[in-house]
């Protein structure tokens, strides 16, 4: 039997076969440092990504505290507002109550005004505080103008001429 297969020897052909195992070798440890060098820069934007995220989350969270911020201090001067249209509503309410009730005949102004001009705004302030407040203050802006025209007949006291 010959030592030599294709025209090589045994100690040759290991030779190659050893050169040829190296080589792959070499070529996979490439092929593995190049996935783990994709793996690296893939993690890296996934870390960035996150880090995005979570700016993103901490942008969202100061606008929704600013937001809330916003929402209470527009509720504040709601509450303000209306607040004060019923005082005034009230005081000019027992103005009248005063000119009107009295024994001799009353001496009414020029201009017949019960409720302040600003009460509609009162009143649309007031449904963003409470629908039923608003209700209340639009059934009392009615019964007002209807007091306003009973007063205007009083002043004139002919019905028609209103």
């Amino acid at each position: 039997m010959s030592d030599k297969v294709f025209g090589l020897s045994v100690n040759q052909v290991m030779a190659y076969a050893a050169t040829a195992n190296v080589m792959l070798v070499l070529v996979l440890t490439s092929i593995n440092i190049y996935y783990a060098w994709l793996a690296k820069r893939q993690a890296d934007a996934s870390s960035a990504q996150v880090d995005s995220s979570n700016r993103q989350r901490e942008i969202a969270a100061e606008t929704l505290s600013i937001l809330r911020k916003q929402i209470e201090q527009q509720r504040t001067a709601d509450l303000a507002t209306v607040g004060l249209q019923l005082k005034v509503a009230i005081h000019t309410i027992e103005d009248w109550l005063t000119r009107i009730g009295s024994v001799a005949f009353p001496q009414l102004p020029d201009e017949i005004r019960i409720l302040p001009t600003d009460f509609g705004i009162a009143t649309q302030r007031a449904n963003a505080i409470d629908p039923i407040v608003a209700e209340n203050m639009g059934a009392a802006s009615l019964y007002a103008g209807e007091a306003e025209t009973n007063i205007r007949i009083l002043r004139s006291g002919n019905p028609s001429t209103i």
